[in-house]
């Protein structure tokens, strides 16, 4: 098998739900997924998907539902797409479970979210002194399920690493834990991602581990430094034809084109999406709602709902980027449905 299988373009797939609850809309699924299998651009690019990643909710949906979207996803899916999926539980054997579930479906590899619950293991870890959390925690997956990983390594924001894994702990997993094959770059700056990244590089050539970047402004810099094989990013679900042109211009040499991409389509969007860094997932939605993809952009609660600022700022930043949008009486009146929508999501 080639060590870069799973170099590979993934989209985090979002969830429709129906138009005037908070059910998932399979039927919306399957149409969105298309957006992405018919499209050869996305094809050549080797293009692919996270089913149930933090983006699509699947935090708050029922095991039933999880195991749909898989099964829809296999169906859609083209040839050559690796599929990896969300794999969460607050207790370690909810999360074999949960990987097991997807592995017994057909999914390829498991891209595996952090431990949860308590403050040892969340807000207050300590990553430096106690790398082996993490790694006892995947390694536990990894014994019972036997796949292809790739880690969602989202951590408490420090100084030195931002809100990821200090290479202290990237070390320890990738040495103890062979299945390890992609690692989302979640670092948001250019030094921390450059020391994780080069230390990937340096890894016996018999050992290849993917860096697979997140929405940030370390992507140009680091493309250019051959310091990316890939992505794991929300934003093909709104920018993708942003995202297919700016690596095709810079493949081609036209470096005014890729900049000028940059600049226009592809910032204005992750400058404020990933602003504060609290709103991100709302705002996926909201987005993926104006391009049209998705009927509305609520989400199951807990998860709040937008404000008319965040819909009113990603409407004037999509009609700036000179992309496909909703129109003004399409936004109002979705809107005033919020509070009706939302409380279908309580059932009690």
């Amino acid at each position: 098998m080639s060590q870069h299988k799973y170099d590979r373009h993934y989209c985090a797939i979002i969830t429709p739900f129906k138009p005037d609850s908070l059910d998932i809309d399979y039927d919306a699924y399957r149409t969105h997924l298309r957006y992405f299998t018919k499209c050869e651009g996305f094809t050549k690019r080797k293009g692919s998907f996270i089913v149930n990643p933090e983006a699509a909710e699947m935090f708050y949906f029922t095991k039933e539902e999880r195991q749909e979207m898989i099964r829809i996803m296999l169906e859609e899916k083209n040839d050559d797409m690796p599929i990896f999926a969300g794999t969460f539980g607050v207790t370690v054997d909810d999360a074999i479970d949960c990987a097991l579930e997807a592995k017994q479906l057909g999914c390829d590899g498991l891209f595996i979210f952090p431990p949860a619950g308590t403050v040892e293991v969340t807000s207050g870890i300590d990553n430096v002194r106690y790398p082996e959390i993490w790694r006892d925690w995947v390694k536990a997956i990894d014994d019972r399920v036997g796949l292809p990983i790739i880690l969602h390594p989202a951590a408490p924001p420090n100084m030195e690493w931002g809100a990821s894994l200090p290479i202290e702990t990237v070390k320890l997993l990738v040495e103890d834990i062979p299945n390890i094959v992609g690692y989302k770059m979640i670092y948001g700056a250019e030094s921390p991602h450059f020391r994780i990244a080069k230390y990937f590089r340096s890894i016996d050539e018999t050992r290849h581990v993917a860096i697979l970047n997140w929405s940030n402004y370390a992507l140009t810099t680091c493309v250019m430094c051959d310091l990316v094989d890939g992505t794991v990013q929300g934003a093909w679900n709104w920018n993708k034809e942003s995202l297919l042109k700016f690596f095709d211009a810079y493949d081609a040499n036209d470096l005014r084109l890729a900049a000028e991409t940059i600049k226009k389509e592809i910032n204005p969007f992750w400058e404020y999406i990933y602003l504060g860094g609290t709103r991100i997932h709302i705002r996926y939605k909201v987005a993926a709602w104006l391009r049209g993809f998705i009927s509305h952009p609520f989400m199951r609660p807990p998860m709040p709902p937008p404000r008319m600022e965040e819909v009113e700022t990603l409407y004037q930043i999509t009609q700036n980027a000179g992309v496909s949008c909703i129109d003004k009486d399409t936004i109002d009146k979705v809107m005033a449905k919020q509070d009706k929508i939302i409380a279908t999501g309580i059932h009690r």
